[in-house]
């Protein structure tokens, strides 16, 4: 009987404190949602995105850094046959336009071509595949915690998730000696994201003698398309330096989704962080 009311008393504290019961149960829920969520947003449904992507970067030797811009426009589309690339004829036009001017000047500014270059794959998945991606993430995060908050004016769970360094690319973790990371993701009530945000930043060293640093930023806003999620808003700022060189890069990417066959149907641009709404 002793036992039992000092475990009861132990109970009444922890409750009337507020203390870990409640709040795991909430934690629990709150990834359970989510992880029912990205499997039923995965839909084969077809899809069509039209895609703004700019480019602004930095690099080169500390002395001689050279300046690139660079803006393209492109559609994705997913459907029975998979995921398409189209580019219109006049962006092909200017790509070959620029490709002729740089054999004049190889020091010509080549927007389009700057863009071309950087945006692909491992870009368009990210637009068109997000549940998938979130998914795949997860899997590798370790999850911290989940508390209220808002999101554009509404009730919304943040979700807060790390990256153990042992996680990393095997082919770079062995020179990476600090490693910080975090993923923040907000989802509604039914555990749909609405935006995340990536922050992730360390240092290393490559032959011993070569020290490097780099910070990496990610920030996206999501929406539901159908049964599909797709990504309204991507953009990614990063920064390395190592020995004498520098490089500095900035991604943009404004999405529009539309229907063929009635036009556009929904559009989100945005611009800025979308983790800056909550």
């Amino acid at each position: 009987m002793v036992r039992l009311g000092l475990l009861c008393t132990l109970a009444r504290m922890l409750l009337g404190a507020g203390l870990l019961i409640t709040p795991v149960l909430a934690l629990a829920d709150g990834l359970s949602d989510l992880r029912t969520a990205l499997k039923q947003l995965q839909s084969g449904d077809p899809v069509a995105l039209d895609v703004e992507f700019k480019l602004f970067g930095r690099s080169g030797e500390n002395h001689e850094l050279v300046d690139r811009e660079g803006l393209l426009r492109l559609r994705l589309e997913d459907g029975e046959q998979g995921m398409r690339v189209v580019y219109a004829p006049d962006t092909i036009a200017l790509l070959h336009r620029e490709e002729l001017a740089k054999v004049a000047d190889e020091n010509v500014k080549n927007s389009a071509l700057n863009a071309v270059g950087q945006f692909d794959y491992w870009e368009w998945r990210e637009l068109i595949y997000p549940a998938a991606q979130l998914e795949l993430a997860i899997a590798s995060y370790r999850f911290v915690d989940e508390k209220s908050d808002v999101f554009e004016g509404k009730p919304a769970r943040l979700l807060t998730f790390s990256l153990p360094q042992e996680k990393i690319d095997k082919s770079f973790r062995k020179y990476v000696k600090k490693y910080n990371h975090k993923f923040k993701l907000w989802v509604n009530d039914k555990g749909v994201p609405l935006a995340s945000q990536l922050t992730e930043k360390g240092s290393g060293r490559i032959f011993l003698v070569v020290g490097f640093t780099f910070k990496n930023t990610v920030a996206m806003r999501y929406q539901q398309q159908g049964n599909r999620l797709i990504s309204v808003h991507r953009e990614v700022q990063d920064a390395s330096s190592g020995a004498t060189m520098q490089s500095q890069r900035h991604f943009i990417s404004r999405v529009t989704a539309v229907d063929n066959s009635i036009g556009v149907v929904s559009s989100a641009n945005k611009a800025g962080n979308p983790a800056s709404s909550p």
